[in-house]
């Protein structure tokens, strides 16, 4: 099968990372794959690493109506049996250039169709996402929830979590650090609630003096605020903001317990990313998102979202009780195999296929 992935602008986003993963499984499965960006191989290989086999093609690099017409010619010459536009703006582009060569084409949006209650609504993002995606042959959201909300304004909506971006640990760690990691961007503190995270355990931390909190990212004007919540609460020694790392990987790894702390989530894919690991999880859920993760208490723990009381009290139970903390571990690393990049390769490409067979 001939795929062709459509991505107008390459960053270290969620979306990005989630487009190479998937050029980079379906070539693994056999496929031709056609990655069109803004970006050279190499340049894209500084952000994320893609694979030999994938064929690049830089169309994005020109002002709105030669970006179109690159669009057209490389799909008139490679001629794909399906693509994927990889959130909206892309998606609109691909519809546009392939105006009357009877394309299937795929809208692969990544964030919640519930409006971020904390941001503030652009009127042509809007229409993209709410109306103009009713034009494409099918539309894949992250959740259920989503699904549930736009099954009838479009064609056709499937159900399409992001895959795994790091590959679940062979085994979990035991003699973990005690620590509860947290990771994210700092500037964006208020969406991911680390400062939800930092009052919850001020009011508990004095009962678990070998524990601390370490948040995860980047970001000054966060740090800065962080830092002044960290001050006032006395907690300078037991809340560590440790900036960016590399090896994100192994901290999961070594660390006991991961709080998703975020008062707006439209999946959650850090929170699957430490499941993978090993790490106990807890989720402030928003509206079912991250429940539609952690199914039930067994594979980690959800409370409501912007609530610091019932944060630190899933805090003190999965702190208390090791033998509950274990069974998470080991629970939550058996679900995070359920979002493997193999396992939503195949369920793609039986999409594709569902498309490609439809009259």
């Amino acid at each position: 099968m001939k795929i062709m992935i459509v991505l107008n602008r390459i960053a270290r986003g969620g979306g990005e990372n989630v487009a190479v993963q998937l050029a980079n499984q379906f070539s693994r499965m056999g496929h031709t794959i056609f990655f069109v960006s803004n970006k050279e191989r190499n340049n894209i290989s500084d952000f994320y690493p893609i694979e030999e086999k994938v064929q690049i093609i830089p169309c994005f690099r020109h002002y709105f109506p030669f970006k179109i017409f690159s669009l057209r010619r490389a799909i008139k010459k490679e001629n794909p049996d399906i693509i994927i536009g990889v959130m909206p703006d892309s998606t609109f582009y691909t519809y546009l250039a392939a105006l009357g060569l009877h394309k299937k084409i795929i809208s692969s949006d990544h964030s919640s169709f519930e409006k971020n209650p904390y941001s503030q609504r652009h009127l042509f993002p809007y229409l993209l996402k709410f109306y103009f995606n009713a034009v494409y042959d099918c539309v894949t959201v992250l959740t259920k929830t989503d699904h549930d909300i736009v099954a009838k304004k479009f064609k056709k909506t499937v159900v399409m979590p992001n895959p795994l971006s790091i590959a679940p640990a062979e085994t979990i760690r035991a003699n973990k650090k005690k620590r509860i990691l947290a990771a994210g961007r700092l500037n964006i503190w208020h969406c991911k609630g680390f400062d939800i995270l930092i009052k919850a355990w001020a009011q508990i931390q004095k009962k678990y003096p070998d524990w601390t909190v370490e948040i995860a990212g980047e970001g000054d004007k966060g740090r800065q605020y962080l830092e002044n919540i960290i001050a006032e609460n006395h907690l300078e020694n037991r809340v560590i903001l440790s900036g960016f790392h590399l090896n994100i990987k192994d901290f999961f790894n070594d660390s006991e317990i991961f709080v998703l702390s975020s008062r707006y989530e439209g999946f959650g894919m850090v929170l699957i990313e430490a499941m993978s690991q090993g790490a106990a999880c807890i989720a402030c859920d928003y509206k079912g998102r991250q429940r539609e993760i952690i199914q039930n208490d067994s594979q980690g723990l959800c409370v409501e979202s912007e609530n610091e009381d019932a944060l630190a009290n899933a805090l003190s139970r999965m702190i208390e009780d090791e033998e509950y903390r274990r069974q998470v571990q080991e629970n939550g690393w058996k679900r995070s195999q359920d979002f493997t990049p193999d396992k939503i390769g195949n369920n793609w490409i039986r999409l594709f296929e569902e498309l490609l067979n439809q009259k």
